[in-house]
């Protein structure tokens, strides 16, 4: 009977329940939106998308998977407002149920790049978005094919067309942001830290925009998740693959390129490749022998001017370049469940240089400092470098409100240099005014150096009401560093070799104030192995939007550098570049950043300005000229430094004409203690002004496109004389007096682009096809001046950029 009872009122029990949860779930006003926004032709998540619920005025920005999150939703009827760089915004309406509300998916439309559908767009970005959020800046890399280039379609070099990012960069594709140089920007490919980003000694990005489908840039202020770099950071997403198998492949006068991507498991997995190759070492086309000049910095008959002080007739060059690179990029995507994504991406990139040569002197011998007389000077000078790295990621939808991601990633650089300067059989080596071995015109004719990069991340996101986001995780980097020059194949310069740990955690809260102010606060905390401190870098920024229309922005932080790219400080060539990973010997950097800006925005234009002010301390200069003043190992100095400056941009967004002018008024000051008797000099990549235009006009499939840069000249430091000195056993030594440091300036720089390209169409095949013209202008920028003091007579000859080039590309997709 006890049982019979129990069991009744077990029973009961459940009646009630099953009576209680309908009219609970009816009582429900509230519920969470979730989902994906996607390619609506490849199926592609798109990173970074912005969704904004036009009734509460409330909005979310996708993760880099694509994921986004409302909380606290009213339930019924809601119209989602979705845009994405390069896509056409989509009004989304759907039926918002208390319950049961599994994951929507966006899908929006690629916006044609040609211009028979430019007016139909509302608001499209092309190209270029500046963010909300202070100094972040998106970028489409299938756009970039629209603007100039000499060769190659470059992500990097179409960076350098922002304000606040230098344009002038000794022709490099490196980024100098805000002051600071490239290794302090913190270069991540799908989660890889990528320590070499350039490939043709500087002269292209090393990364193919096929296989990229997003870029983000963060010129300053960045959020706590990132860390370990004082400038900026550069996060690029890979493509993950077609929904559809496909095929397409493009060529110029450099290089060709092939991408293949396909799905497979029933459509849960996809894989994509692409593989990038010049064949420069097969086909010496006129555009590599312009490139290649200018690149190496050797000065021919036709480029460059050659000073000649005693009169006895000009140097000229006689080589045979050998020259190529290669890219390749791989990348599996699983999604066994609709919460889960597991990634493995690969990437490697190299490249191969001989610039060996031999020169002559027309109308007499050459001399050495000792009065030798010879008539050829050969230079056999090869280098290879670059960078192998994978990465593997697993990433799970808790529920609509939280979302984590582990990563582990492993990268290396290695760069191998070798010089051999002779005459005759014989080596001449000198020194100069402070003791500095040095060989012809060359700081050290081995040098090898390395970087070894193992990272560990744990990352998450949790979405607590529609007032808090909380982003906190965990992060784990090894890294190790070998450097090592000689001369004459025995004699040690530099060994050095490092070692570096770092432990970090970062919280973070994205703080919903009101519906126009919002507030972030983060804290990173970094323990350095090596020198066995803890590092806390605070950061906050702001986005107060003052009416529809205008809106304030600020941030400050502090941020802190494990490792460096040292400048093999050369006054005779340009300088040379080495890593190194901070430890007891060789200390953190750190900086302090402070922005402000204010935005104005309509349908059809944005007004953009932001000044900031940083403040560095423990830098690092390396100098070839040996003093016992040095800080370490007698090359390398430790010093502070400040960039200052303001920003403009003004951008049209719609129509068939679009673009941009941006406009950087800055400076650059370090102060070392033991350099330059401790006065401020500038940085040698200083420059007070630049000015930058971008425009294209789409007309039907036909779109024209032009670029135009000014800036005033940088600094740099120059030999002032030379004299000899006679030892007691009759040996001559040579010695350069060399001026105060970074006391000249180059004559400023200008530059026009344009290009035209076209789309064709056919039912199997998209073509696009392209004619651009580098330097329209053909005006002589120099790059930096070339000093050889070894010969007699004296050789100065200014080393400056391409004069007008033209090139052409083609590329097609299978449909």
């Amino acid at each position: 009977m006890i049982f019979i009872m129990n069991l009744r009122n077990k029973l009961q029990a459940v009646i009630v329940l099953q009576l209680l949860v309908p009219l609970l779930i009816l009582g429900q006003t509230e519920a969470d939106i979730q989902g994906y926004t996607l390619d609506s032709e490849t199926g592609e998540t798109l990173p970074y998308a912005n969704i904004v619920l036009k009734s509460l005025n409330r909005g979310a920005t996708s993760n880099s998977d694509g994921y986004f999150v409302l909380t606290d939703v009213p339930v019924g009827e809601c119209s989602l407002q979705v845009s994405f760089i390069g896509y056409q915004a989509q009004q989304y309406t759907f039926q918002l149920h208390p319950v049961n509300n599994s994951n929507i998916e966006i899908k929006l439309e690629p916006q044609s790049l040609s211009g028979d559908k430019v007016e139909v767009y509302a608001e499209r970005y092309r190209i270029m978005q500046a963010a909300e959020r202070v100094s972040q800046v998106s970028i489409a890399p299938r756009d970039l094919q629209i603007l100039p280039n000499f060769g190659e379609v470059d992500v990097f070099r179409s960076l350098q067309l922002l304000p606040g990012v230098s344009g002038f960069t000794d022709g490099k594709a490196g980024l100098y942001i805000r002051g600071g140089t490239p290794d302090e920007n913190m270069v991540l490919y799908d989660g890889m830290t990528i320590y070499h980003v350039d490939h043709f000694f500087g002269m292209f990005s090393a990364f193919n925009p096929e296989s990229i489908k997003d870029v983000q840039l963060f010129k300053g202020g960045f959020p706590a998740k990132y860390g370990g770099r004082l400038s900026s950071v550069v996060e690029l997403t890979g493509k993950e693959g077609s929904n559809e198998k496909t095929y397409s492949w493009g060529v110029n006068l450099l290089s060709a390129n092939l991408l293949f991507q396909t799905p497979f498991w029933e459509d849960k997995a996809n894989w994509i490749f692409s593989a990038r190759r010049s064949y420069s070492d097969l086909i010496n086309t006129p555009l590599y022998s312009s490139i290649y000049e200018f690149s190496t910095g050797d000065v021919t008959e036709e480029q460059g001017s050659v000073g000649n002080t005693m009169g006895r007739g000009a140097m000229q060059t006689s080589f045979v370049p050998s020259f190529y690179y290669y890219d390749v990029n791989s990348k599996l995507t699983l999604k066994p469940r609709s919460q889960d994504k597991v990634s493995l991406s690969l990437y490697t990139g190299r490249d191969y240089l001989d610039k060996s040569r031999d020169l002559t002197m027309e109308g007499g011998p050459f001399q050495s400092s000792g009065g030798t007389e010879f008539d050829t000077r050969v230079d056999e000078n090869t280098t290879d470098w670059g960078n192998i790295g994978a990465s593997l990621r697993w990433a799970h939808q808790w529920n609509s409100r939280g979302y984590s991601s582990v990563l582990v990633s492993g990268s290396e650089y290695t760069s191998n240099y070798s010089r051999d300067l002779s005459v005759g059989d014989a080596n001449v080596v000198g020194t100069d005014s402070l003791g500095g071995a040095r060989g012809l015109s060359g700081f050290a004719q081995e040098e090898f150096n390395t970087v070894q990069d193992l990272t560990l991340s744990f990352e998450n996101q949790y979405q607590v009401s529609p007032l808090h986001k909380l982003e906190f995780g965990l992060h784990f980097a090894n890294v190790g560093t070998d450097y090592e020059a000689s001369i004459r194949d025995t004699i040690p310069i530099l060994e050095v070799s490092s070692f570096s740990q770092a432990y970090a955690a970062y919280v973070q809260d994205e703080w919903t104030i009101t519906s126009g102010l919002n507030l972030t606060l983060g804290l990173r905390n970094t323990y350095h192995l090596q020198t066995n401190q803890n590092y806390l870098a605070p950061r906050a920024s702001f986005n107060w939007r003052l009416s529809p229309r205008i809106s304030l922005k600020g941030a400050w932080g502090k941020y802190y550098q494990f490792i460096n790219s040292i400048e093999n400080e050369d006054v005779l060539q340009g300088s040379k570049n080495f890593w190194l990973s901070a430890d007891e010997n060789i200390k953190p950097s750190s900086s302090i950043h402070n922005i402000l800006g204010i935005q104005w925005e309509n349908a059809s234009y944005l007004v953009d300005i932001e000044a900031y002010y940083k403040e560095s301390e423990d830098l690092v200069e390396f100098s070839r000229r040996f003093r016992d003043a040095a800080d370490y190992l007698n090359y390398f100095y430790f010093g502070d430094g400040v960039a200052k400056g303001v920003e403009f941009l003004l951008q049209k967004k719609r129509g068939a004409f679009s673009g941009w002018l941006g406009y950087t008024l800055g400076s650059v000051e370090y102060t070392f203690p033991n350099l330059n008797e401790g006065e401020a000099y500038p940085a040698t990549h200083d420059r007070t002004h630049e000015l930058k235009l971008v425009g294209s006009y789409a007309r039907g499939p036909w779109t024209l496109a032009s670029t135009f840069m000014y800036a005033t000249g940088r600094a740099y430091t120059a030999p002032e004389s030379q004299y000899f000195l006679e030892m007691l056993d009759g040996d001559i030594f040579s010695y350069i007096h060399v001026g105060d440091k970074n006391a000249y300036r180059l004559p400023d720089s200008h530059q026009l682009d344009i290009s035209l390209s076209r789309s064709f169409q056919t039912d199997s095949w998209n073509w696009d096809a392209g004619l651009s013209i580098y330097n329209v202008l053909n005006h002589d920028n120099v790059i930096y001046r070339d000093y050889d003091l070894d010969v007699s007579p004296i050789v100065i000859s200014d080393v400056t950029s391409l004069g007008i080039t033209p090139t052409v590309f083609i590329k097609a997709n299978i449909k």
